[in-house]
């Protein structure tokens, strides 16, 4: 009877973890694997576009709120001169603006602690929808030999994304940030707290610049 109650009790902890586990799902699948206060990040891993033969990669996806406006959030994320202070190991940034207002094309050099080398990339934003209440970006990795050729020794990510600035109210601003990366061949046990920790710090010193008065309150 002992043996019978323990068995039991086991496979009520593992449904109830399981339940409390898809709980936390949201609708596209994505799963909360870290929080602090209003900033909360997701993950989930499906099989990257175009990938022959299909890869599973990560999308993360972090949601936050800040005191300032839509076009603002918009507008850090292109400022060359602040970029270091809100992306860490970031030496290199540059913006080439193109004729075209809707969209830009951007180049970033990070340099990686050991064991992982640098890397860099070169995306495309283009602007999808910009209205007074919502703005959306979307990001994808381009080649251009001749404002980013391949650098020997340096992982070319390639990636793809999105950025979600939405009107709460006059004075606060929902964002929404998803980034897919082509996996790398780094262990998943190497690589979770890292990047989980990295957004998390990105995020919060990105909303320090957009609310500067809040942040030397602190």
């Amino acid at each position: 009877m002992v043996g019978s109650r323990i068995i039991f009790s086991s496979v009520i902890a593992i449904f109830g973890s399981f339940y409390s586990h898809a709980q936390d799902q949201d609708k596209d699948g994505f799963v909360l694997v870290k929080q602090s206060g209003t900033t909360s990040v997701y993950e989930r891993w499906i099989t990257f576009p175009k990938s022959d033969p299909p890869i599973k990669a990560r999308e993360v996806k972090g949601i936050f709120y800040y005191h300032n406006t839509i076009a603002a959030g918009m507008n850090l994320i292109q400022d060359e001169k602040k970029i270091k202070e809100w992306q860490k190991h970031v030496s290199e940034f540059k913006v080439f603006p193109q004729s075209d207002t809707t969209s830009w094309l951007e180049y970033s050099y990070h340099d990686i602690p050991w064991p992982v080398s640098d890397q860099d990339h070169f995306l495309k934003y283009t602007i999808e929808e910009y209205t007074p209440s919502r703005i959306f970006v979307t990001f994808e990795s381009r080649k251009n030999e001749m404002l980013a050729p391949v650098r020997k020794g340096v992982t070319r990510m390639v990636l793809s994304g999105s950025w979600t600035w939405e009107r709460v109210s006059a004075y606060e601003t929902k964002a929404s940030y998803r980034i897919l990366s082509m996996p790398i061949g780094i262990p998943k046990w190497l690589t979770d707290p890292i990047i989980r920790n990295n957004i998390m710090t990105t995020i919060e010193e990105y909303i320090a610049l957009l609310e500067p008065s809040t942040s030397k309150a602190k």
